[in-house]
């Protein structure tokens, strides 16, 4: 999808670092921002300077990157011919509302506007836009130019080919997104951090462990299994027969979920690219793999 001109609104870390990935992988990418030339140009080559020097970009690639990239203080003049844009403005509904009216006098309903917001539902983000169909959640996790996630999340006007198109646009940006098919407050992930978040500093308040402690815990134990199995993947992974025999394995009343959770997991091992694995067993000696290389890395093998 190298023929895809990608604007990026709002030139921040957030901004900066998707644009960096779009860069990268080849797209047309054009940097607005209400602040001079110099300092969006000083923004993204930061970016660029930090992915050559962790490994994720030679310096040849991040200067070609640079070299073809345009920049823009007139945002009409930014997104003619879009295909894609990356709004990264302060978190003001109707500064995103207003933002949005221009651009799509331009655009049209084609190109697609993605909101990097955390809190803001879809479904607001469309009121009284030209036309909504075109306007979903489009939510990286910090730092954007090196973890893939993002998350997408449409309103109640924006429609399944919209959400496709962004799932192919950002995978062509290097990204893995997934969709949250509810408008719920802070969509999957955040509501994942933010509750381990709370356990955490509960344990810590009510002396159960030190902060060191704690953080070692998560980081050397289920954090590390999650980083490489997901959730869901890696408790199916713990049970012979998985989600189907776990009920039985801790004494408990099974219920239909199971069985849900089950064809889930059968689906993702499926899905997966086969050097990861396709079946329990390989899927679990790549684990392994995974689970020496990250040990290395902190000095424990």
């Amino acid at each position: 999808m190298s023929n895809i001109k990608a604007v990026f609104v709002g030139t921040g870390m957030i901004g900066a670092g998707l644009a960096a990935n779009a860069m990268l992988n080849g797209y047309e990418t054009v940097l607005y921002d209400v602040v001079p030339q110099e300092k969006m140009e000083a923004n993204i080559r930061h970016i660029m300077d930090i992915l050559v020097e962790a490994g994720a970009a030679t310096r040849q690639q991040a200067d070609d990157a640079l070299a073809a990239c345009q920049y823009s203080n007139d945002l009409e003049q930014a997104v003619q011919g879009a295909d894609f844009i990356q709004e990264c403005i302060p978190e003001r509904l109707e500064l995103k509302k207003s933002t949005y009216a221009t651009i799509q006098k331009v655009t049209g309903p084609d190109a697609i506007i993605c909101s990097s917001t955390s809190k803001l539902f879809p479904t607001k983000l469309q009121e009284g836009a030209l036309y909504p169909q075109s306007i979903l959640v489009g939510h990286p996790y910090n730092p954007s130019y090196l973890l893939p996630l993002i998350e997408l999340c449409g309103g109640e006007q924006t429609s399944p080919q919209t959400i496709e198109k962004a799932k192919e646009i950002y995978t062509g940006m290097g990204k893995v997104a997934v969709v949250c098919q509810k408008e719920i407050y802070g969509f999957i992930v955040n509501r994942l951090s933010w509750a381990a978040l709370e356990a955490a500093k509960e344990c810590v308040r009510d002396g159960v462990c030190t902060v060191e402690d704690m953080d070692k815990a998560i980081m050397f134990g289920p954090g590390m299994r999650m980083a490489v199995t997901g959730q869901l993947l890696t408790i199916s992974l713990g049970v012979d027969g998985g989600f189907r025999n776990i009920a039985e394995k801790y004494g408990e009343e099974p219920t239909p979920w199971n069985e849900v959770y089950a064809q889930g997991v059968d689906q993702e091992i499926a899905n997966r690219d086969p050097s990861m694995g396709n079946t329990v067993d390989e899927v679990c000696k790549f684990r392994d793999r995974a689970f020496a290389e990250l040990l290395k890395l902190h000095k424990l093998l």
